[in-house]
């Protein structure tokens, strides 16, 4: 019999799982920081809890002095501190409230900054293959999961707790007879508990994935609403998010209906007590072995025992969502970066910039194969390096490389002859400044995002900068001029406006490496002129890295590269690239070609 309820209990099922050393992490690192909070809320509990549990000594003292020996004095006396018990709880209640609020509040606080520098700081690969809607939840669900554990669910616990001990001490200190019998009754109570506790982990974690493609959806949906009713695709994405919500209903059933058996059980549980101990104690009070008083306190603590029992036995499913939650957190906190400061890492000091790449080979998944075969480049300092060729070739893999994004798995990329792992990261990129045809700007006033690239600029550079990129003039149209909001990603600009934004920040940061990813794409050609001769400016005296489909805007660089493949099959100066007759040629006579 032992053996099938230990097989019963047993679930070798690892989502029914949870480790155990999860508690001792939770609150080192959460709630640890605010013991002195918490500690005062534990103790205001254990106190509310006293004074619930001495108005039951009284009862005793009622039925036995007051209302048997009828003494009026003594009930007087009683009901007085019957009052005081009340009010004590009542204070001590309200205490815990306040410093259980305040500690949950730092800890709030803590944990999101925590988890936000974390986030900054991940490798940008995981960007990519991670869902939008899991990192946002580890900000919202599983943080909210866990400081409620720290909070709410720890000092309920606590208060239960306590109150279930010290009704349980007056039992056994009025009728230790009565609890003798009734000790059958903890196993009829553990056994399910542990049984609902083990599902109720399995269905939680299942809850954060169907959570995870909630938010993930209905952020696509919000990026993507443009393309979504382009296509007319309204119903389908409708469809996909049913899909999704279908299984949150079914799982929230199951997580109900384990919930909603907890309650009931123990009702039954409690109820069959109640009868024994009826029955048992109108043979004690018979033959004298307890008294009225005794029998009605011992009534009394076992009755006060159920609210809390039922609450505990509740609060278990807030422990359990906690507990997961913290297992899905650590594991995201504890995520090292892959691109990170060597320990001897050096600050990249301000200067003139030789750019090399020596046999670089890299792939962004070694699965899908390499994107960049044996690529060899050097860039002198203050000249202009322009990559051409096919999408997909390998070009803006190398300005992820330039700014390590990533780091090559065979060769290496070289600044003033030190390898860029010689550098911090922070230094590295505040010496390289990129525009991107895939502009993003950030939900503020068009200044806050030009000064983005120095957060103390003033003003007047702030109007220098957009001047050099040709982006003043149309910046004083607007009503707000430079305090003008520019959307979400600067959804409240055009295309071509966002690039002169993203041009004056590049202007503004003034870096010795320059990075243009197709900068002038979506200008129009009188606007295109104007900033080519900003860049051109710009450009003087760094060391540049231009991405152009159009080779008309890199006709003067001082090398040009054919990336093709993963691999530099050309390069030279458009003179001798046109010389040479290869792919380069036939690119230019294609963009360049005369109607005869």
């Amino acid at each position: 019999m032992l053996k099938k309820i230990k097989s019963f209990i047993k679930n070798d099922d690892k989502d029914a799982q949870i480790k155990w050393n999860l508690y001792g992490r939770v609150w080192r690192e959460i709630g640890q920081p605010q013991w002195k909070w918490l500690a005062a809320g534990v103790l205001f509990t254990i106190i509310a809890a006293g004074a619930e549990a001495f108005s039951i000594t009284l009862v005793k003292k009622i039925i036995d002095q007051a209302f048997i020996e009828k003494s009026v004095d003594t009930l007087f006396f009683i009901g007085l501190q019957i009052v005081a018990a009340f009010g004590f709880k009542a204070i001590f209640t309200y205490s815990k409230t306040l410093s259980m609020a305040k500690a949950g509040l730092l800890a709030a606080t803590g944990l999101r900054r925590r988890i936000y520098r974390h986030m900054v700081r991940m490798h940008i690969g995981q960007f990519h293959t991670s869902r939008t809607g899991k990192l946002m939840n580890y900000y919202s669900v599983q943080a909210g999961a866990v400081l409620t554990l720290v909070t709410d669910t720890v000092i309920n616990a606590v208060h239960n707790g306590a109150t279930i001990l010290m009704m349980l001490g007056l039992m056994i200190y009025y009728a230790p007879q009565m609890v003798a019998l009734l000790l059958f009754l903890i196993p009829a109570i553990f056994i399910p508990l542990i049984i609902i506790t083990r599902k109720r982990r399995k269905l939680t974690r299942q809850s954060f994935g169907i959570s995870n493609d909630s938010t993930s959806h209905v952020n696509q949906t919000i990026q993507g609403i443009k393309t979504i009713q382009s296509f007319g695709t309204e119903n389908t994405e409708g469809e996909k998010f049913n899909t999704i919500e279908n299984a949150a209903i079914r799982n929230g059933y199951k997580t109900v209906q384990l919930n909603g058996i907890q309650s009931p059980l123990l009702e039954v549980v409690i109820s069959v007590g109640l009868f024994i101990s009826l029955i048992f104690g109108g043979h004690f009070i018979a033959n004298g072995t307890i008294s009225v008083g005794d029998f009605t306190a011992f009534i009394l603590a076992l009755t006060a025992a159920y609210q809390p029992a039922k609450k505990i036995s509740s609060i278990n499913g807030g422990i359990q969502s906690g507990l997961i939650g913290a297992e899905q957190l650590f594991d995201f906190l504890d995520a090292q970066p892959e691109i990170k400061n060597a320990k001897n890492a050096t600050e990249l000091k301000r200067g003139k910039m030789d750019v090399k790449l020596e046999n670089v080979h890299f792939a962004y998944n070694t699965a899908d194969g390499e994107v960049l075969h044996g690529v060899s480049l050097h860039v002198k300092p203050g000249t202009v390096c322009a990559f051409v060729g096919p999408s997909g070739g390998g070009k803006t893999t190398i300005f992820n490389l330039l700014e390590r994004f990533y780091d090559p798995q065979k060769g290496k990329v070289l600044i003033n002859g030190k390898s860029l792992k010689s550098y911090t990261l922070e230094s590295l990129r505040k010496n390289i400044a990129e525009v991107s045809q895939d502009v993003f700007l950030f939900n503020g006033t068009i200044a806050d995002n030009i000064k983005y690239a120095n957060p103390n600029a003033t003003k007047a550079q702030i109007e220098a900068a957009a001047q050099a990129a040709n982006a003043h003039d149309f910046i004083m149209k607007l009503p707000q001029k430079y305090n003008t909001q520019v959307g979400e990603r600067g959804a409240l600009l055009s295309g071509g406006q966002k690039q002169r934004i993203a041009i004056a920040r590049a202007v503004l940061k003034d870096a010795p490496i320059l990075l243009l990813d197709e900068a002038t794409s979506a200008l129009d050609t009188h606007s295109e002129k104007l900033i080519q001769a900003a860049l051109k400016e710009l450009m003087r005296g760094r060391t540049t890295f231009v991405i152009a489909h159009r080779l008309s805007t890199i006709l003067d660089a001082d090398q040009i590269c054919v990336v093709m493949g993963g691999k530099i099959i050309e390069h030279g100066t458009d003179t001798q690239l046109v010389a040479l007759g290869g792919e380069y040629k036939k690119l230019r006579d294609i963009q360049f070609k005369k109607t005869k």
